[in-house]
């Protein structure tokens, strides 16, 4: 999916093994409430015709997720302050607002999924509010006591546990192959499907989620140009499985609502689907979805909680511009200003997972998040062609790169005005 380089030093196979992680994270944190709900609420209204809008947002948010790590091994500093070394101030304050409103909607949205997963999975024996409390409370003291090995543990057992569930749960519910050919392959967006393409396109495979791929590099140790190839076989990999996952949210929805005729609901959005896999197979099918749910929206929570805060501290030293080995030490996961934004995350959700409307809240959320993307395509068409040092072994922009960003600054520029006016109604 993404370009590749023969000239990378060679590293040891073992590494392989190590790096197939970081691009998973990103992927499990973008991953969640977004790409299911948005999968969902999709397949719901519109049947399988938006398939080819997931493969399409897990193919451009490869290349921009490619490009946000070349420039961290070709001048060993975060995307974050490439914009803040290489661009206007406004963009700094313009990032700094923007960053406050979606970790707000993102966290808002995360416990609130995760509430849904909780009360469907124990029949409502725990009931979604408290549960969405509970889950962000958990989310806070796992990342805080755990660190950065302990959290990877916990997700790597996640990824696995959602990815299996679901996707078996699309192989149960697979019986239109030609539906499925059509959505993949004859692209079009139905009359009143602007806002499920948009939300789509914003939802599969994260927005902001996708910076925190520098932080985690840190975390490996993974430094320099000798990385690039295992970096873009790992992000490749990472989108691949973001695509076959929301293909296969978009197929099981498709199955338990289109095409029996329920108007999706609230209520009905986690359930419903529980139910269908029920009465294919039995309490096994229930369970199938209702774990595999489950175990996404908390990798999601779980990521974004572990991976924000470094924005925030990232942000913190860049605006009182200290130099950039006291910044590192902010970024690590012990600092106060990574702490302080953990708590932030963890409470700001608390409030809004009594409102009793989680479906319209994590919808929100994707809209938002599809914003950035315009943004992050504009910086890195410059950053990426004129700010990498010659020197540093690390490639320019391809052509193909070029045109990939491009058509997502402009794609996402055009839908996300005329879609954007959905936050003011």
């Amino acid at each position: 999916m993404v370009p590749s380089v023969s000239s990378a030093p060679h590293v040891p196979a073992s590494s392989v093994v190590k790096l197939i992680g970081p691009g998973l994270l990103v992927a499990a944190a973008g991953i969640g409430a977004g790409d299911i709900v948005s999968a969902t609420m999709a397949g719901a209204d519109h049947g399988l015709v938006l398939l080819w809008v997931v493969v399409l947002a897990a193919f451009l948010k490869c290349f921009l997720n490619e490009g946000i790590a070349r420039w961290q091994l070709a001048t060993n500093t975060t995307a974050i302050e490439g914009w803040s070394q290489h661009l206007p101030w406004w963009v700094r304050v313009y990032f700094a607002f923007y960053l406050v409103i979606w970790t707000v909607s993102v966290s808002a949205a995360l416990t609130s999924a995760s509430g849904l997963g909780i009360a469907n999975l124990t029949n409502g024996a725990v009931p979604r509010s408290w549960g969405a409390v509970a889950h962000s409370a958990i989310g806070g003291a796992l990342v805080l006591v755990g660190g950065f090995k302990g959290f990877e543990k916990v997700m790597k057992a996640l990824i696995a546990t959602m990815f299996f569930s679901i996707v078996a749960c699309a192989a149960l519910t697979f019986h239109d192959p030609a539906a499925v050919l059509r959505g993949l392959f004859v692209p079009g967006i139905p009359p009143g499907g602007g806002s499920s393409f948009l939300s789509v396109l914003g939802g599969i495979g994260g927005s902001i989620a996708m910076l925190a791929y520098n932080y985690w590099l840190r975390e490996e140790q993974m430094v320099g140009p000798k990385w690039l190839g295992y970096v873009r076989a790992d992000i490749t990999i990472a989108y691949v499985f973001t695509a076959v996952f929301g293909m296969s949210i978009m197929i099981v929805a498709n199955q338990a609502f289109h095409v029996a005729g329920v108007q999706i609901t609230n209520a009905q959005a986690v359930t419903k689907m529980s139910e269908t896999l029920g009465a294919i197979i039995g309490p096994l099918g229930f369970y199938t979805y209702s774990i595999g749910f489950w175990a996404a929206v908390f990798a999601s929570l779980l990521g974004i909680w572990q991976s924000i805060p470094y924005l925030f501290a990232d942000y913190y030293g860049l605006m009182r511009k200290w130099p950039r080995e006291q910044r590192a030490a902010l970024t690590a996961v012990t600092s106060t200003p990574y702490r302080v934004a953990l708590l932030f995350i963890t409470i700001v959700p608390i409030p809004f997972a009594f409102i009793d409307q989680p479906l319209i809240i994590i919808r929100t959320f994707t809209i938002v998040g599809s914003l950035f993307i315009p943004f992050l395509a504009a910086t890195l068409l410059y950053l990426n062609n004129f700010r990498i040092p010659p020197d540093s072994g690390v490639p320019k922009n391809s052509v193909l790169t070029n045109v990939v960003l491009a058509f997502a600054l402009i794609l996402f520029a055009i839908v996300g005005a005329s879609e954007a006016g959905l936050l003011r109604k």
